[in-house]
């Protein structure tokens, strides 16, 4: 007698476990995977670095100039002049526009809609927000930038909020 055994999967059970692997892929990969929000948070990293090497650059030039205790102050950087606090980058959006290379929009409100890269918002006082393009002040994710000439151990203040990214 002659039996004849079954070895493998059907074809109908291999198309069945592949469309189930799809809807699990589509339906659960955006929840684990949000390369948006990481590429985001990414880039307001680099922009805080850049940030952060412009005003070592800045504050080199304010030193050898004798400006870096003056409030306010002002060096050339590339022929253009900004505006120092303390030998730092005086946080206004034409001084940050001016001493890093990118595409900036001056914000007049906070909620206004931003074209460039990034927006630029000036708090009252020495504090500044950038945001993203697509993130106004209710986006949740900006970089905070502040020169406090009172704080003589570090001046400079950056706080990244990537809540909303």
């Amino acid at each position: 007698m002659h039996t004849n055994r079954q070895r493998g999967f059907t074809l109908i059970e291999l198309v069945v476990v592949i469309i189930i692997l799809g809807i699990l892929a589509v339906v659960a990969a955006p929840k684990f995977i949000n390369l948006k929000s990481d590429a985001l948070i990414a880039n307001l990293n680099g922009l805080q670095g850049a940030l952060k090497s412009a005003n070592t650059l800045v504050y080199s030039k304010a030193v050898l100039t004798g400006q870096e205790k003056l409030e306010p102050g002002s060096v050339a950087v590339n022929g253009t002049p900004i505006s120092t606090t303390v030998g730092y980058i005086t946080s206004s959006p034409a001084n940050v526009a001016a001493a890093i290379d990118g595409s900036f929009e001056v914000m007049t409100g906070a909620q206004d809609e931003i074209t460039a890269d990034w927006g630029l918002f000036n708090d009252p006082g020495k504090t500044m927000h950038i945001y993203p393009k697509g993130y106004g002040n209710t986006g949740n994710s900006s970089l905070l930038y502040n020169v406090d000439s009172t704080n003589t151990t570090e001046p400079t203040f950056y706080s990244i909020t990537s809540s909303g990214c």
